[in-house]
């Protein structure tokens, strides 16, 4: 069996990670566990990791209520979608817990059950903030690794952003699009919600893992080319597989359906000024949406 390639996802929060998990976990060419994050390169510190296994544990405790209702309902595909993201979630506990001297345990854990697949996946995009320190680890695994970072048209993913958050934190009674309102303007005017944008600094995030890994290694790509057509024929030829045909994967980056603020567009695109920028100086050929945006800055 031929040695595998490690497709590592990264991108901003809302930018079609989601997306590009569900088409590679079931293309044939590509094994991926049904967990979609792992986190392992974040989770170094003992705080963040006992979080993190936290969170897992509740997980499980959900799926194995889910799996009981499950049964009772007979429902035998459902079940085994179930026992499987049962067992591969005990899986990652298990090897985000073992020793961390070497990463022998996560890469166990991405192989365990392949058969023929050529490509091993790890589609978390929190990988995104990773410090210069834990790049270099990824860089220095015992397996070929290639890098695929995300992006969404900066105005279009901070508004999905912001419907995610406001989602999250809506009262009873609460207008959601006030809401959303209300923390755009939070996030415009730097009171708070700075993750937002340290999650869509394109810039930062870019030039980090562009300091590490060549271009045969680390590929940036636009969300919205994650369609048919000659563009993600080319992203598919980077990750190592043959293009299949992807319209019926339908978009997940959009979030909560809100209208933006037209109010608020000039001075929103103002705050994202340096992301457009920088994309379009470094990238070609900018999606259509950008292209709009851009020209509103002008």
């Amino acid at each position: 069996m031929a040695d595998p390639t490690l497709l590592i996802c990264v991108g901003a929060t809302k930018a079609g990670t989601s997306w590009m998990y569900r088409y590679l976990h079931d293309h044939k060419e590509c094994f991926a566990r049904s967990v979609k994050e792992y986190y392992y390169f974040l989770k170094f510190k003992s705080k963040k990791l006992m979080r993190q296994l936290k969170i897992l544990n509740r997980l499980l405790v959900q799926y194995e209520a889910q799996l009981i209702d499950t049964e009772a309902a007979d429902n035998i595909i459902r079940i085994l979608n179930l026992s499987r993201r049962i067992d591969d979630t005990k899986a990652l506990i298990m090897a985000l817990s073992a020793d961390r001297s070497d990463d022998s345990a996560y890469l166990e854990y991405l192989q365990a059950g392949r058969m023929d697949e050529t490509v091993l996946l790890d589609v978390t995009p929190a990988y995104a903030l990773l410090e210069p320190a834990e790049i270099a680890r990824i860089s220095a695994l015992p397996i070929r690794v290639k890098l695929q970072y995300l992006m969404n048209d900066p105005l279009e993913r901070l508004w999905s952003h912001v419907g995610m958050m406001a989602k999250r934190s809506l009262k009873e009674g609460q207008d959601f699009l006030v809401n959303c309102q209300h923390i755009l303007q939070r996030v415009l005017h730097s009171q708070e919600k700075a993750h937002i944008v340290t999650r869509g600094d394109y810039k930062s995030n870019i030039l980090g893992f562009a300091a590490v890994f060549d271009r045969s290694q680390f590929q940036v790509g636009f969300s919205e080319n994650l369609q048919d057509g000659p563009k993600f024929e080319s992203m598919c030829a980077h990750w190592g597989i043959n293009a299949t045909s992807a319209r019926q994967i339908k978009p997940a980056h959009v979030g909560v359906v809100a209208p933006f603020p037209e109010g608020l567009r000039r001075e929103t695109l103002q705050f994202l000024k340096a992301q457009y920028e920088f994309v379009a100086d470094n990238f070609v050929d900018l999606p259509e949406n950008w292209r709009k945006n851009r020209e509103l800055l002008a």
